[in-house]
């Protein structure tokens, strides 16, 4: 998969960029090993011109890693690298400033993308320290940079540029071998500057930007099993292997013009940082990212006027099962964003008279709960042949939040699901609550929004499925029995 050829990648110059410290003898051959194995077992190849010791130095010249996968080709080639032994047990490593990099990404149904990069390093030091099993590296420098351009295969003139800068760069890692490869490492720079520019090649449009982030950290952790194909994900995770990491970022800033045929456009924002996280092994896969504050504010030909969003803070979980087991398995997904606000201008167009309030809106939706899988996700074989991968056991709904305009709907529920007709019979209840709809109702009929035979029609239907319990504040049950039946307040709807 993409990301797995991703992770390889970056584990190449991890490896290369290394970690932390213990105390013992470690020689540059022991180094040297140590990178061209564990690198293999990412499924890179190698080939040098030369590897010959020169008194206390190991030299490795023309270092050709390269990286075939059904999704494309990886190809880096240092040009020389320097593998000192200090006498006291550690051996630094020095290598060639200038790092080409080449890739070709495929995928069906779209022409094959050509990337050619340059990865540049000022004052790179390197310690590595420990045992031939359990090796540490320690890492530092001033400034890295990978500058880059690709295209579409067939159309040269989509070319864009990228180019990444990291300042004040101090990175930790550990590989131990003495049981397959148990991976650790540390990073963190001060900052990262980026920019690109080049052609849509969906609109032939210009575009160019430029942006910064503070404070870049990150940390990861992964267990490869000995003598484990890394490209059969599911047989890796079936031996043991695992996978997690974490960054965080600080404030930043983004800018970018474009142009197309119908005239220039802009986006600028500014964000107070935040963190992504992964995690992948036999017990399942998790992705989630929380972000700060955020303001985006945009120009385009289509629109009269700048306009503005802003929101206080983000969050995203997602976490399902991915290996096939007798026992039930957790799963969770959450979406929410608080305190998201548009500018007055946009307002303006629909309420020129301000009859809505400017309350920032608030959506969250909040779930979990067990399944049974039924297959491996990682094996297309199984996938394939099983069109339902799952029975679901049950679910809770542990939070749900739409407020927006004066109106606020907030709920809570779970169920329970029987598979025995093959498909899942759901049985439960989800409480709901409802503030405002009344008011919005109102205003958005004075303002033309709503005609008023829609808005007693909503009114209607509210009635036959809420209950008022307050001055415009509504509450319901709305219940699924083992009957079949569909109720609201104990009422029976279907």
């Amino acid at each position: 998969m993409a990301q797995w050829k991703t992770l390889g990648a970056g584990t190449a110059l991890s490896l290369l960029l290394g970690s932390t410290a213990a105390l013992a003898d470690v020689t540059a051959q022991d180094v040297w090993k140590a990178w061209t194995e564990s690198l293999a077992g990412f499924g890179y190849t190698f080939f040098t011109t030369s590897e010959t010791m020169a008194g206390d130095t190991l030299v490795v010249k023309d270092v050709v890693m390269s990286m075939t996968r059904p999704e494309g080709t990886f190809d880096m080639n240092v040009a020389e690298i320097r593998l000192q032994e200090t006498g006291d047990g550690k051996v630094t490593v020095t290598m060639s400033n200038d790092i080409p990099i080449w890739a070709t990404t495929t995928a069906e149904g779209v022409p094959p993308v050509n990337t050619t990069m340059m990865l540049r390093q000022q004052d790179l030091t390197m310690i590595v320290s420990g045992v031939p099993e359990n090796m540490a590296y320690d890492v530092s420098a001033t400034e890295m940079m990978v500058e880059g351009s690709g295209a579409d295969a067939n159309a040269p003139e989509t070319e864009a540029r990228v180019a990444m800068t990291l300042r004040e760069i101090e990175g930790a890692y550990t590989l131990d071998t003495m049981d397959g490869n148990t991976i650790t490492s540390e990073f963190a720079a001060a900052s990262l500057d980026f920019t690109a520019s080049g052609v849509d090649p969906e609109t032939s449009g210009l575009f160019d930007m430029t942006g910064s982030i503070a404070d870049v950290a990150s940390s990861f952790s992964a267990f490869l099993p000995a003598d484990t194909d890394m490209n059969d994900m599911a047989a890796a995770i079936a031996a043991g292997f695992y996978g997690e990491g974490e960054m965080t970022y600080g404030a930043g800033r983004f800018a970018m013009n474009f142009a197309d045929e119908s005239g220039p456009g802009s986006v600028e924002s500014t964000g107070e940082g935040g963190l992504f996280h992964f995690s992948l092994s036999g017990d399942g896969l998790e992705y989630g990212a929380d972000g700060g504050a955020a303001t985006v504010m945009m120009t385009a030909p289509d629109l009269p006027f700048p306009v503005s969003f802003s929101k206080q803070s983000s969050t995203l979980l997602m976490s399902i099962p991915i290996a096939k087991a007798e026992r039930l398995q957790n799963f969770a997904v959450k979406v929410g964003i608080a305190g998201l606000a548009v500018s007055e201008e946009l307002w303006g167009m629909v309420d020129p008279m301000a009859q809505l309030p400017r309350t920032p809106a608030e959506f969250l939706i909040d779930i979990s709960g067990t399944a049974k899988l039924l297959v491996n996700l990682f094996d297309p074989a199984e996938v394939e042949a099983n069109p339902i991968p799952g029975e679901l056991q049950d679910m809770t709904l542990n939070a749900l939040r739409l407020a927006a305009a004066g109106a606020d709907l907030s709920g809570t529920g779970a169920f329970t699901f029987n598979n025995d007709m093959g498909f899942p019979m759901p049985k439960g209840a989800v409480d709901l609550r409802l503030v405002g709809a009344y008011a919005l109702m109102d205003k958005l009929t004075a303002m033309g929004l709503l005609p008023s035979e829609q808005s007693a029609g909503f009114r209607a239907m509210l009635g036959l499925f809420a209950v008022p319990v307050g001055a415009d504040e509504l509450t319901s049950k709305i219940e699924m029995r083992e009957d079949g039946g569909i109720y609201a307040n104990g009422q029976r709807l279907q």
